[in-house]
């Protein structure tokens, strides 16, 4: 009798044994299914849909994009200011900041601001952010990320040439395209022009 109950109990604590490593075995497993990354493989398309974002801090202007004037060519980096009333060097408003390019392509185009005000405007852009970010391999921006500040003048509108550029084998049929822009003083931007003509290469290539 001692003996059918000694086996009956090594079984007993045998199936137990077994069913916690088991469930141990599959919880081990779920939680690095769970760990692993989905990777992401985006597909060529024919065309992409770029869209120009702004976030503004401590800035009271807005930034618009434009085509380029039919009445002549800027070069590329090219800024400038015009007066109210006098002819604009750029063109139409682009629809909803939106640009559609196709792979191995390029595009200029213009950032323009306008100050209606009676003070001058100080400002410089953050880097921009590139989203989604599986999207963001094989484009250039050639913007105003180049370690400067600007000037918008009083009752004047300010204009910069920039462009875009995509690799032939550009993967992904969408990409927006997100700056910060940030307001500072007279003096910082004086401070900061004086220091960084020093110590930071030009980027403007």
């Amino acid at each position: 009798m001692k003996k059918k109950l000694h086996r009956h109990t090594i079984a007993i604590w045998s199936f137990l044994f077994f069913l916690t490593f088991s469930c141990g075995g599959e919880g081990e497993k779920n939680e690095h299914s769970h760990l692993e990354p989905a990777i992401s493989n985006p597909q060529k398309a024919s065309k992409v849909s770029i869209h120009i974002q702004w976030e503004t801090t401590m800035l009271p202007l807005q930034m618009e994009i434009r085509e380029p004037s039919g009445a002549q060519t800027l070069a590329l980096w090219t800024t400038g200011s015009v007066k109210e009333g006098k002819q604009p060097p750029f063109g139409d408003l682009i629809p909803e900041s939106k640009l559609v390019l196709k792979p191995g392509s390029k595009k200029q185009f213009l950032l323009v601001m306008k100050n209606p005000t009676d003070t001058p405007v100080y400002f410089f852009a953050a880097p921009h952010s590139a989203l989604p970010a599986e999207h963001s391999f094989g484009f250039k921006f050639k913007c105003l990320c180049v370690n400067h500040a600007f000037t918008v003048l009083p009752k004047e509108t300010w204009f910069r040439v920039v462009e875009i550029r995509l690799a032939p084998d550009f993967l992904g049929d969408q990409l927006t395209l997100k700056h910060n822009l940030i307001g500072i003083s007279r003096e910082r931007m004086l401070q900061f022009e004086k220091s960084a003509g020093r110590s930071l290469p030009s980027e403007m290539d």
